[in-house]
């Protein structure tokens, strides 16, 4: 095997919370900032929230919220009583598995199988986007200039893992 700078990794276990807004979603949404220390993303958007939690839009009216496993039970607590009759909250920890990609390859390797333009400058730091690889649904939240993190069922995370190690491996960078 030879060295790249393409590099895909399992990243360490974390909570993932969903919630969605039914009703009143700008007062909701409001006092669901301030419950998370910050404002929630734009549709397609992600952003960075106080306690190394992030939020990351996945539909019009749904977010996830993906940080710490510490504290998961209270912030579920917290995050259902502030939404009250106005929405749902969803522990979705276990269910999902994230993993990263980095490097200066990264874009290429995410159009394999994908269907979406990962060299698209819109495709920014901030940006997620939802895909279909074998028959399931992943998620791709750029974190940085030179990341993007995954978000996958946990059924398929060891298979894509695998996959795209070997189609990071074949890009030929050196």
């Amino acid at each position: 095997m030879t060295d790249h700078p393409t590099r895909i990794e399992a990243l360490p276990p974390a909570a993932l919370i969903a919630f969605e807004l039914w009703d009143d979603t700008g007062g909701a949404a409001r006092r669901l900032a301030d419950a998370l220390g910050g404002a929630l993303p734009d549709p397609g958007r992600s952003t960075s929230l106080a306690g190394g939690w992030r939020a990351i839009r996945i539909e019009p009216t749904v977010w996830w919220l993906s940080g710490p496993l510490t504290g998961l039970e209270d912030r579920t607590v917290r995050l259902t009583a502030t939404l009250g009759e106005e929405g749902a909250v969803t522990d979705l920890t276990g269910g999902f598995v994230r993993l990263a990609a980095g490097g200066p390859g990264w874009r290429t390797l995410l159009m394999f199988g994908g269907v979406f333009d990962a060299e698209d400058p819109a495709f920014d730091p901030g940006a997620t986007v939802g895909t279909i690889l074998h028959h399931v649904a992943v998620r791709y939240d750029v974190a940085g200039e030179d990341l993007v993190h995954i978000h996958v069922a946990q059924s398929y995370a060891v298979d894509l893992l695998a996959q795209m190690r070997t189609a990071a491996e074949g890009l030929g960078h050196s």
